[in-house]
């Protein structure tokens, strides 16, 4: 039997009460209950140090605990999600800091699914589609953008918002089958390109 895949999810809003927030956790539930293995690295609840150049290669030795649980992750991850705020037409600096610690060699023949909140803008997604081209690695084509009535009207103690809107939900798990889908798909192809007998020049 095939082990689980393993799921990174960045949050990259830095507020408590947060859309975002929300949707990446509900993201993580939908691919748990799938049978993925989910490391959510929330930029709320572990912000990371400005990126400092001097140690972006220390990959196993980084004085950062939180820079050194995403590097963990990072290093196992079969797939990502990526979840932004639309800040200023864009996705949030806190998530651009977190991907800059990261590397090609992160995200070759991995798929990376995309969210992003805010009047259901695709401005953010559409920027981070370039960033994971960028990097190599291949964006799926179904992504969750959401507004703010997709959501209960109030955040539960815990900080988060439960999703009302149904099509959302049900994009949601279009979105986490697919993510699974191409992980799996791509995990062979990682396992294919690593062989000595095999070429896929």
């Amino acid at each position: 039997m095939a082990a689980p895949l393993e799921i990174v999810i960045l949050s990259g809003s830095p507020r408590r009460r947060s859309y975002t927030r929300s949707l990446a956790h509900h993201i993580g539930d939908v691919l748990r209950r799938d049978g993925a293995r989910v490391e959510l690295i929330d930029l709320h609840e572990t912000p990371l140090p400005s990126l400092d150049p001097e140690l972006r290669g220390a990959r196993n030795i980084h004085p950062d605990a939180g820079v050194a649980t995403l590097l963990r992750a990072a290093a196992a991850a079969d797939a990502y999600v990526l979840a932004s705020p639309t800040y200023h037409n864009s996705y949030a600096g806190v998530l651009k800091n977190a991907l800059d610690y990261l590397s090609i060699h992160d995200f070759r023949y991995r798929p990376v699914g995309l969210a992003g909140h805010g009047g259901r803008s695709t401005q953010a997604v559409d920027h981070l589609r370039q960033v994971v081209r960028g990097v190599l690695g291949v964006s799926i084509p179904t992504q969750v953008c959401t507004q703010e009535s997709d959501y209960a009207g109030k955040a539960g103690e815990s900080g988060f918002y439960d999703i009302v809107d149904s099509d959302i939900r049900e994009r949601i798990e279009r979105f986490a089958q697919e993510l699974l889908l191409f992980a799996e798909h791509m995990r062979d192809l990682r396992a294919a390109a690593g062989s000595p007998r095999q070429s896929l020049r």
